[in-house]
């Protein structure tokens, strides 16, 4: 697909390129060369320049004779100015804003789906891929580090940090209730607990996926329909002391620290339990607890992505999130590798230098169907604290299949 529309928007641009790059004729890229791009774009993020040129440098004291080997800076710099991924001749015929990224950001969370089942516990927060050009869709929140870029609302399993579907904020009027429900659809009807922050929650929200057997547990607002009467008492509580409210299967409840926090549950009760501190044991809501524990999996797939990222400076956003995707991609990849080999001692970063040896040799391995064994399903909420029973199974290619 990439070697594809790379290829078409050079014909659709051919004299503008060509006024561009006279030095070096346009030839169409093939998958093996559009391979042998992405491993040098991996193989950057291992080793940092201030430019493009440097890469590509004879200077004895800076030269990395590799990226010469496997292609000119010309050549790079020729695909990387036509790399594209949807046919622009088709844009009118569409209202979306991702247009230009849609067919790639439907690919991989396709395949985000199909290939890994994640466990019981996932977290729902939001990533943000920086970026401060011009753009309709670009946010700005001068509470965090950074400030402008995209926002994108993440699902990740908890204990890995496994990305399993994923929303780009396209600022198209969408309610914050139909953006969850949109990211929380592959899990309706399975009985998943989803923790997340005080921003996705409330009382209608966790009613309505209450209803479609998705527990939820986080923070939440005092304006979100907290009861009046919880709020005045929360106000004569000491630190350690704790009141809740319930509304059926729905648990509201407020306990002091050093200073007051509200929670929502519907996976909980109100029980209590001896928590470790520096100054001794304390004793903490089961739900705060719980919600400590496993609200840590978009801050670890973030962690990761930070790692080696693929880096790139361009004055096209396309460009950005596209490389933000793959890095996605490379990074779930990475951790079914570990669950089909829970014995092995491979890194992160010998991973990525492993698929960047393998792209930039060609060496792909032969990909059959892939067979996917479902989470055995917990049954419906008891109003008891539950606990995952469920083992994924992941079967790619000739590998014989494991338990997880």
């Amino acid at each position: 697909m990439l070697c594809q529309e790379t290829n078409r928007y050079y014909l659709q641009h051919r004299e503008h390129y060509d006024r561009s790059y006279k030095a070096l004729k346009w030839v169409d890229v093939t998958s093996a060369e559009m391979r042998k791009f992405f491993a040098i774009i991996f193989l950057m993020g291992h080793t940092r320049r201030d430019n493009l040129k440097e890469y590509w440098s004879t200077d004895p004291f800076l030269e990395i004779p590799i990226f010469g080997k496997l292609m000119s800076c010309k050549r790079f710099e020729q695909i990387w100015w036509c790399l594209h991924f949807s046919d622009n001749e088709l844009q009118p015929q569409s209202t979306s804003r991702l247009f230009k990224i849609q067919p790639l950001l439907n690919f991989f969370v396709q395949k985000f789906q199909i290939v890994y089942k994640p466990n019981q516990q996932l977290s729902l927060d939001k990533f943000v891929i920086p970026w401060r050009g011009r753009l309709r869709m670009r946010t700005y929140n001068p509470g965090k580090l950074t400030k402008y870029g995209l926002l994108v609302c993440v699902v990740t399993e908890s204990p890995s940090g496994y990305i399993g579907n994923l929303e780009i904020y396209s600022g198209e009027g969408k309610k914050l209730q139909e953006t969850i429900l949109s990211i929380l659809e592959p899990c309706l009807d399975q009985n998943y607990h989803v923790y997340q922050d005080n921003y996705y929650n409330s009382v209608e929200t966790a009613e309505h996926l209450f209803s479609r057997k998705v527990h939820v547990c986080g923070t939440i607002r005092a304006n979100r329909d907290l009861p009046p009467d919880l709020k005045v008492e929360c106000k004569s509580l000491k630190r350690g002391e704790t009141t809740f409210r319930r509304k059926g299967d729905i648990l509201l409840q407020s306990w002091r620290d050093t200073r007051v926090v509200n929670m929502i549950s519907t996976i909980h009760n109100s029980s209590m339990v001896d928590v470790q501190r520096r100054h001794g044991q304390v004793k903490k809501p089961v739900c705060i607890s719980e919600h400590d524990m496993f609200m840590k999996g978009v801050d670890r797939a973030d962690q990761y992505l930070a790692y080696y990222s693929l880096p790139w400076k361009t004055v096209k956003w396309t460009k950005k999130v596209a490389l933000w995707l793959i890095n996605c991609a490379i990074f779930n990849s990475f951790l079914v590798f570990k669950n089909l080999n829970p014995h092995s001692k491979l890194k992160y970063k010998a991973f990525l230098l492993n698929v960047a040896k393998a792209w930039a040799t060609d060496h792909m391995v032969a990909a059959d169907t892939v067979l996917v064994q479902p989470v055995r399903l917990l049954p419906p909420h008891a109003g008891l604290i539950l606990t995952p029973l469920g083992n994924s199974r992941v079967i790619c290619g000739n590998i014989p299949s494991q338990k997880l």
